[in-house]
């Protein structure tokens, strides 16, 4: 895989501008599944290290979101020997971005979807950051809605995932229905899991339901409760 990596970094390399064609678009995604392969491998403090080096030099080699969005989720879950890098990374995605809405709800999202152990905390303590508000329904979903989306943490055995989604729900529901109707169909699909984690979605909803909400979501959490 790295042969064909290498190969790949070779070629793009002698392109002297930016292309658009199908061959130059496929080549770019081909070798951005390469290095999510490679940069997979780190179960070792070395394989860490090599992970995180190849994955900082495909960002600082990128030429457009799309080669610098794939660095950056390989480097968004980087542990160990590998954080610094990580940590790196993110600040410069966000410096970069210079405010741009758009480059922004990537950054939350990019560390919403991370395969890190304490993701959960991490999204907790990215709805306090300056930037990040539960009224700006694009900025909600970039964050919230990714990290329902990302299943371990979200279904975390301990059931923390399902009561920070209930709660933020409670919180958005005043300021948005439609966006909070929306995000709680995670919540409703329980039959599709195990008795212990049905019981802890069933448990929000419940809770949920004892409290004054939209129209919106009350339809959902009553059809979630059925």
């Amino acid at each position: 895989l790295l042969d064909t990596y290498n190969k790949l970094t070779e070629d793009m390399a002698s392109d002297t501008e930016f292309k658009v064609d199908a061959v130059s678009v496929g080549r770019r995604r081909l070798r951005n599944t390469v290095l999510g392969y490679l940069t997979c491998i780190k179960e070792t403090s070395e394989e860490q290290k090599t992970a995180a080096e190849l994955a900082t030099a495909h960002y600082d080699a990128a030429t457009g979101m799309t080669d610098k969005m794939a660095a950056l989720n390989a480097l968004a879950s980087m542990d160990g020997e590998g954080a610094a890098a990580r940590d790196s990374a993110l600040q410069r995605f966000y410096d970069e971005a210079e405010g741009d809405a758009l480059v922004l709800n990537k950054w939350f999202s990019v560390q919403a979807l991370a395969t890190l152990p304490d993701v959960l905390d991490r999204v907790k303590k990215l709805t306090e950051h300056p930037d990040f508000t539960l009224s700006n329904p694009n900025r909600c979903r970039s964050l919230i809605s990714a990290f329902t989306m990302n299943a371990a943490p979200f279904h975390a055995e301990d059931g923390e995932g399902y009561k920070f989604i209930g709660d933020t729900l409670a919180k958005l529901d005043k300021i948005n229905p439609q966006i909070s109707s929306r995000m709680g169909t995670s919540l409703i699909q329980w039959r599709r899991y195990g008795d212990k984690r049905a019981s802890q979605m069933k448990e929000e909803l419940k809770k949920l339901s004892e409290m004054k909400l939209s129209d919106d979501l009350f339809e959902v959490v009553q059809r979630g409760l059925k």
